[in-house]
């Protein structure tokens, strides 16, 4: 009997909602998702009633093996919904107790892998994901935050900066801002418990949109010292969010087999690893390891030439520092850098590989590195190679998707049937499709149109064809009709359904 899976997303976004599926499709793995509606959205969350009881009647299926849960989904209505929720500490922590529970009653051995956020804070005045005074204070609470971090470590330059920016927040605003910070703090404290009582197998905080200091990063480096203590080595915190499910998906595929999974790590230029991650506080390098440890990947010192590894990890980087797509005012710009010299070293490295290879371009951030993109497209044979790519967004979301995919890979090509080339073609066209045709080629010029929102979707219609003509032809596989959608009426993320009948199904 193939395994079967309870998945919870985050929310209904394609990357979070119907890409994971993909992923355990791959897999081949059965899944229980629940349908589409039921997810919270941009401006609805949750119905957490109906959601609850859809997990309390699909936990006590009888081949369930693994609970892979985001209880942001559960606790709070979603992601966004977790910073924005007024509901009482007690009122979440008697739904996670109720879930957790769950398990207890399904019993047969049944596993729980969980993923909670910790809170974010974004150095901007955008209220889209925020509570409505991050409209007036974000920038603000940003600062005010990083100078509370600072201060307790013991490294505040200036407490008459520190007074200053405290003033320029109302006092009832700075009070309702700590007490959500708190009570979801307590939350993610009290899931630690669980990890200790083993309710929760294996536990990620993940942690988004951060600079080097902050609330969260207090926060976060708080968790892992509690969990260190209690001697927990099944609960991790690092930056990422959006590829959370993914990633429990593939730990939960690499902790069924005896030996984890050996890779390789490989830079496309010297200085890869130290460049600076944009949104994450860290470097690109200690990104990575956060990621493979997540995934329960071993990391051997072997070159590009190893045949004796199960896949080779490729990290597309700039040369000095990290661009990204998305340029706000105010802040650098870094739409363009210097990328050339190490997009020929992917190449180079790609024609070297005896074993599959996995490419997490992060030149830049929010899309792909375009000549990276241009000069695969050149090799068709080179692509063969290719078990999975990402480039979209964060460094942890298109590591982590990359990574996921890949272990997904691998699981199959390890299985009786092997491995599904059809598939595997499936999921490296669409996340292409996504993070460089629409991310850095039509998002722009839809854009730069300033169009209303319908004409948005016609011109994402129009635009989108020539590229996915392309890739089809280069990768050599026939997606039929596809079909494209802002799923949240924005142009930040786009939908890219070449499976009509396999959305509708989980709708």
């Amino acid at each position: 009997m193939r395994p079967l899976a309870l998945l919870l997303p985050t929310d209904n976004r394609p990357v979070t909602y119907t890409f994971p599926q993909l992923i355990c499709q791959l897999a081949d793995i059965d899944v229980l998702m629940p349908p589409r509606h039921l997810m919270g959205s941009l401006q609805a969350p949750t119905d957490l009633s109906l959601l609850v009881n859809w997990v309390k009647d699909n936990a006590a299926k009888i081949n369930l093996g693994v609970m892979l849960i985001c209880f942001d989904s559960l606790l709070y209505g979603g992601l966004i919904p977790a910073r924005r929720s007024d509901d009482k500490l007690e009122t979440i922590l008697k739904r996670l107790a109720d879930i957790v529970d769950l398990k207890k009653q399904a019993g047969r051995g049944v596993k729980l892998y969980a993923q909670s956020s910790i809170m974010r804070i974004s150095d901007n005045y955008d209220n889209t994901e925020e509570k409505l005074y991050w409209s007036q204070y974000g920038r603000e609470i940003f600062l005010w935050s990083k100078l509370l971090h600072k201060k307790e470590l013991g490294i505040l330059e200036s407490e008459a900066e520190l007074k200053a920016i405290e003033s320029r927040i109302k006092p009832e605003v700075r009070e309702d801002y700590l007490a959500t910070r708190a009570r979801n703090f307590a939350v993610n404290q009290k899931m630690i418990d669980y990890a200790v009582s083993s309710d929760i197998d294996f536990l990620i905080f993940s942690q988004d949109d951060s600079g080097q200091y902050g609330l969260n990063v207090s926060e976060k480096e708080k968790l892992l010292s509690l969990a260190k203590a209690k001697n927990m080595h099944n609960v991790l915190a690092y930056p990422g969010a959006d590829e959370m499910l993914m990633t429990l998906i593939a730990r939960y595929l690499n902790s069924e087999r005896p030996e984890p999974p050996e890779v390789t790590l490989q830079y496309s230029s010297p200085n890869g690893k130290n460049i600076s991650s944009n949104y994450e506080g860290q470097n690109i390098g200690r990104s990575l390891d956060c990621q493979c440890q997540a995934h329960g990947l071993k990391v051997i010192d072997s070159d590009i030439s190893s045949r004796s590894v199960d896949f080779h990890i490729i990290v597309h980087t700039g040369a000095d520092k990290q661009g990204d797509h998305i340029w706000l005012p105010g802040l650098t710009d870094l739409r363009q850098v210097d990328s050339g010299e190490a997009a020929k070293r992917v190449i180079d490295l790609l024609n070297k590989a005896h074993a599959p290879v996995v490419i997490c371009d992060l030149a830049y951030s929010n899309g792909s590195d375009p000549l990276l993109i241009s000069l695969l497209l050149q090799r068709p044979d080179l692509l063969e190679k290719i078990w999975a790519y990402a480039g979209w967004n964060t460094t942890g979301n298109a590591v982590g998707s990359a990574l996921a995919i890949a272990c997904a890979c691998l699981h199959a090509h390890r299985s009786d049937e092997g491995l599904d080339e059809a598939m595997r073609k499936k999921l490296l066209f669409i996340r292409l499709m996504d993070d460089w045709a629409y991310q850095t080629q039509v998002r722009k010029e839809i854009r730069d149109k300033n169009a209303e929102d319908k004409e948005q979707e016609l011109l994402l219609s129009r635009l989108m064809p020539a590229y996915a003509q392309q890739l089809a032809k280069v990768l050599g596989f026939q997606p039929g009709k596809i079909e494209y959608a802002f799923p949240w009426q924005r142009t930040f993320e786009v939908e890219i359904n070449i499976d009509p009948q396999f959305v509708a199904s989980i709708s």
